[in-house]
């Protein structure tokens, strides 16, 4: 037997371990998260509510520690539709995408556009804003694949009443990140 007969097998091989080569995070990784709900709710004989919430995020490291990023997210409603936009600032406190877990730290501004159609009467739109920290606790099923618990403290005059009030978020999700060449 040669060697000539197993050279294919060699660089595959030194292509699979070149690929985990590098598992920290760098410089030019990205991150993306999405989610969404959809629900109906009614009686026996009639349909009283749906509603479809979609969201997105996305940052890239710029450097190993530091990476910024925006947001997304759409709540539609017969009645009342809400865009919001959110931009990030995350640094990372622990761990990497080679180890079980990781503590992503994160400081946002968000703007949100709301718009109400009653069923009789005029329309009307309102906006508001946030501002917060977050702390992003992703266990990492795969070098790829994560899923985190992410809380939110915010300030925000998006309430009920539209003064400014303190806001708690917990949201579950599904992460992949992939290393982009710059």
């Amino acid at each position: 037997m040669s060697i000539r007969r197993f050279s294919h097998l060699f660089l595959l091989l030194f292509l699979s371990l070149s690929a985990y080569a590098q598992p920290y995070w760098q410089k030019g990784t990205r991150l993306e998260s999405v989610g969404g709900s959809a629900f109906v709710t009614g009686t026996t004989s009639n349909l009283t509510n749906a509603r479809l919430t979609l969201q997105a995020n996305s940052c890239s490291f710029i450097t190993p520690k530091v990476a910024v990023g925006l947001g997304a997210s759409t709540d539609l409603s017969p009645l009342t539709q809400t865009y919001a936009t959110m931009g990030r600032v995350h640094f990372l406190a622990s761990g990497a995408s080679d180890q079980k877990f990781s503590l992503l730290l994160d400081a946002h501004l968000g703007l949100a556009y709301h718009n109400n159609q009653p069923v009789v009467g005029e329309s009307w739109s309102t906006s508001d804003m946030k501002a917060g920290l977050g702390a992003q606790c992703t266990w990492w099923v795969s070098q790829s694949t994560g899923i985190y618990l992410w809380p939110q403290l915010d300030k925000t005059n998006g309430g009920p009443s539209g003064l400014w009030e303190w806001q708690l978020m917990l949201p579950i999700g599904v992460q992949w990140n992939w290393h982009k060449h710059p």
